[in-house]
């Protein structure tokens, strides 16, 4: 008689869904496993529209009312292996301890370690209350590897590359030919002030003028300093835009900024460098460290060093079109440290 071979079963207790982790998910679906997501509601900030697929079983975090509720599904669907994102919801916690089953229980992390005194305070705290929970911790890279190592994690059961990009939307070979003659410097995120944004209107306005051909500055995203937006003939404020029409306003693009304050990874420096795109980053954007290399195929800069975001910008804003072309395709080269590929052989490896 054959033998049918079962699925190898997963179940995610997520927080907001994004597209880049939804392609991930189904990755995983046609890798042979049998996937299935509790997640938030989308974020009034980032509306994204996603098309889910229905081999892929969502629940909505509203309908489990309490932790026993959260058991009692882990119970019955008897996964090989439970991923948490975060600590931020005590249930999902709860539902950890005295599970009724055998599987795989993995901590996903994206904070990098600051050393700050609370980071201290809960590492000491975690250590005590919630290791004993967790096997597995899987973060994105270098800057919250140091983290899961004060949580108590040995190196053995510490896993990177947590976050990447969906390489088949986001490949230098899908960019539409454009023929935008204005350069153009390209932001995208939240508009928000952990996000830098009112420093890269001020210096761009500032650098700009003193330019003889002028730049534009396109931003595209929302937030609560919407309403305050700084207004300029030379800077479009585009709203918020879905992930199938970015590419177009990418591909007119010349470099991309991202000035953020606080930023624990951010997936869209590795969308826009898998597109071939020189870069502008704050050294507080986790994955910088990854794929920027500094005056290679873009520059670095840092908040905390007086007017180096200014100085930063205005290079990369008088390059001309060469070395922004030579940088554009460093970006690629770089890109390819972290793929939906290696997302999948880590995934397999934390599941056996």
């Amino acid at each position: 008689m054959k033998q049918t071979i079962r699925a190898k079963k997963i179940l995610f207790l997520y927080t907001e869904l994004s597209g880049y982790i939804i392609n991930s998910f189904e990755n995983a679906l046609s890798s042979g496993f049998d996937v299935h997501v509790i997640n938030y509601p989308t974020n009034k900030e980032a509306p994204f529209k996603f098309t889910k697929n229905k081999n892929i079983y969502y629940y909505s975090r509203d309908q489990f009312k309490s932790s026993h509720d959260l058991s009692i599904l882990i119970r019955d669907l008897n996964p090989g292996a439970i991923f948490i994102s975060g600590w931020i919801d005590k249930d999902y916690l709860n539902a950890l301890q005295n599970l009724p089953i055998k599987a795989n229980k993995i901590l996903m992390l994206d904070n990098p370690w600051k050393g700050t005194l609370f980071q201290n305070l809960w590492a000491f705290y975690f250590r005590i209350f919630h290791k004993e929970l967790f096997d597995f911790i899987w973060v994105p890279g270098n800057p919250q590897i140091k983290y899961a190592k004060k949580l108590g994690f040995k190196k053995q059961n510490i896993f990177d590359g947590l976050y990447t990009c969906n390489n088949k939307i986001f490949n230098v070979n899908n960019l539409p030919s454009t023929t935008n003659k204005t350069k153009v410097l390209l932001f995208v995120g939240r508009y928000s002030d952990e996000k830098g944004i009112k420093e890269l209107w001020q210096n761009f306005i500032s650098i700009n003028s003193s330019l003889e051909f002028k730049w534009e500055l396109w931003c595209v995203g929302t937030g609560n300093l919407w309403d305050s937006r700084m207004l300029d003939k030379n800077i479009k404020h585009l709203g918020f835009i879905q992930q199938e029409k970015i590419i177009d306003i990418i591909s007119k693009a010349h470099v991309f900024v991202l000035p953020s304050k606080y930023e624990p990874w951010g997936v869209i420096l590795h969308e826009i460098v898998s597109l071939g795109k020189p870069v502008l980053v704050s050294e507080n954007v986790g994955s910088s460290y990854c794929f920027t290399k500094n005056g290679f195929n873009g520059f670095v800069f840092s908040h905390k060093k007086k007017n180096d975001f200014k100085f930063k910008m205005k290079k990369i804003l008088e390059l001309c079109e060469d070395d922004l072309e030579k940088m554009g395709k460093e970006s690629v080269n770089l890109s390819k440290s972290i793929s939906i590929e290696s997302w999948v052989k880590t995934l397999n490896k934390i599941y056996d």
